[in-house]
């Protein structure tokens, strides 16, 4: 007998970044070292490394997040660092 896929996943507090009431989905095993996702908000960047805590010690990989105004639009970068 299989077992679903999605029995395999992480818990949504790893999976989700939830901002301010709004879930930010990301597919942090698929992200390689130096990749990054944009995602607009008005968060600051102290909130958000708060909630990645989480994700790097559950993958045990080092992420960095800053402040940025993108093509118009102000948000939160995440890069994987490690």
């Amino acid at each position: 007998m299989q077992t679903p896929a999605n029995l395999n996943l992480p818990p949504d507090k790893i999976r989700f970044i939830d901002i301010y009431g709004v879930q930010y989905y990301i597919p942090w095993e698929h992200m390689s070292v130096g990749s990054s996702v944009f995602l607009k908000t008005t968060a600051h960047d102290k909130y958000i490394r708060k909630q990645l805590l989480r994700v790097s010690a559950y993958y045990g990989m080092d992420l960095a997040a800053s402040n940025r105004c993108e093509h118009g639009y102000y948000g939160i970068r995440i890069w994987r660092m490690t």
